[in-house]
């Protein structure tokens, strides 16, 4: 009886349900449609995206959000991330003209962002890393 039961768990944990990744991406959706009003009325200079993830870093950190909320809708859309990249190969097949000319230039510049963006991330990841362990180091402490 154990065992069908851990199986069963086990397999409802690991498949989640089509509605929970649905919600989990409509309030994504949500939060960046607000921090694009957001951007609109107060004409920041910032892309939505970004301060809809500054707005989710906050809600995470100061302990009102879980990641539970966003967890499985983010990995329904990370593992469907190709089907996003359609529109720019379409845009890039009607500029074919552009390429030819200054192909060159958009392939350094390409690589070149493509290398600073990693460095930027892993830079994150590492300064992350090391945060927490700062804080479970006082977590520590405190007990």
């Amino acid at each position: 009886m154990k065992t069908v039961v851990s199986t069963y768990l086990t397999r409802r944990l690991a498949s989640p349900a089509p509605m929970r990744v649905a919600a989990q991406i409509a309030v994504m959706v949500a939060i960046w449609l607000a921090a694009a009003a957001l951007t609109r009325l107060t004409g920041l200079a910032m892309s939505p995206g970004v301060i809809g993830l500054l707005a989710v870093l906050g809600l995470l950190l100061s302990g009102r959000g879980n990641v539970l909320w966003f967890r499985d809708g983010a990995n329904w859309l990370l593992g469907e991330l190709v089907l996003f990249f359609i529109p720019c190969v379409v845009a890039v097949m009607q500029y074919g003209h552009l390429f030819r000319t200054q192909g060159v230039q958009i392939v350094i510049a390409v690589v070149v962002g493509t290398v600073l963006v990693m460095a930027a991330t892993a830079l994150a990841v590492h300064v992350g890393c090391r945060l927490e362990r700062w804080i479970a180091a006082r977590r520590g402490q405190e007990s």
